[in-house]
């Protein structure tokens, strides 16, 4: 991604004008559009204040941390430090093996927690996924959300809302915690892993019962849909037939693999 479509995302995730961005930086709204069309490129001397002004890194700005390789690459490599991504053989249902395996329960530090939040919401932003409400699903999606949300506000910029569901209600028969959702909102779902699709929209169709919201996406640390699951239709596949929703996945079983024969 360019520095001119980079400034414009971040503008637009300001709500702010071309004309409004250069009274911020004391330019003409025609030099911001210049930019962003790639007709010309900022002087080396307002990069810092561009980025002060987006809460963002120069680097970032730049597009450097935007590519979704890199990030996925970084994200595998802080889930081996971690041993949240456990290599050696790992049997499978099927009888198969995997060299690897994912164990979502080693998220319990604060830091492991605003990480996988800022790769969330680099996962959204470079999918361009459109949304209001983070949502998190109990009980690891509950961390999920609040960390994605924070990250949102200060790697982009964005406001947004944010909740988490119950898998039982409570006494007041409530199944949310957090931000009320309303007719409208658009929501993306956080969440740590995804195999066949059916509990999750279960789920979903408890929140519609709550309010008409358009589920704009579901992101996922990884989608573990095997080719089994696929052929009934199961996975993404499902999520997209009843809701018209994509599935995002921060990683790839590809992702991994790579990443493991590069060490």
């Amino acid at each position: 991604m360019t520095i001119g479509a980079n400034i414009k995302r971040f503008r637009q995730n300001k709500g702010m004008t071309q004309e409004k961005l250069g009274e911020v930086l004391g330019i003409s709204g025609q030099a911001v559009s210049k930019w962003e069309s790639g007709a010309a490129l900022p002087d080396i001397t307002i990069l810092p204040e561009l980025a002060d002004y987006f809460g963002i890194s120069i680097d970032e700005l730049m597009g450097y941390k935007l590519n979704a390789l890199t990030y996925k690459e970084q994200f595998v490599k802080f889930m081996l430090g971690n041993g949240i991504l456990q290599t050696g053989e790992f049997p499978l249902k099927s009888g198969q093996t995997k060299n690897y395996y994912l164990d979502a329960e080693k998220f319990t530090t604060n830091a492991q927690i605003a990480k996988i939040g800022e790769y969330f919401a680099d996962c959204i932003r470079e999918n361009n996924v459109e949304c209001n409400v983070v949502m998190g699903l109990a009980y690891h999606g509950i961390a999920f959300s609040t960390a994605t949300a924070c990250a949102l506000f200060q790697k982009y910029g964005e406001t947004v809302s944010y909740c988490y569901d119950r898998k039982q209600p409570d006494k007041k028969g409530r199944i949310l915690c957090g931000y009320t959702l309303q007719d409208g909102d658009k929501v993306v779902i956080v969440d740590d892993l995804m195999s066949t699709g059916l509990s999750l929209c279960e789920r979903i169709d408890r929140i519609k019962e709550i309010a008409d919201v358009e589920i704009t996406g579901v992101v996922v640390i990884a989608d573990l849909t095997n080719e089994e699951a696929k052929a009934k239709g199961l996975g993404p596949a499902l999520l997209a037939e009843k809701y018209g929703t994509k599935v995002y996945s921060i990683i790839t079983e590809r992702d991994v693999e790579k990443a493991l024969k590069n060490r």
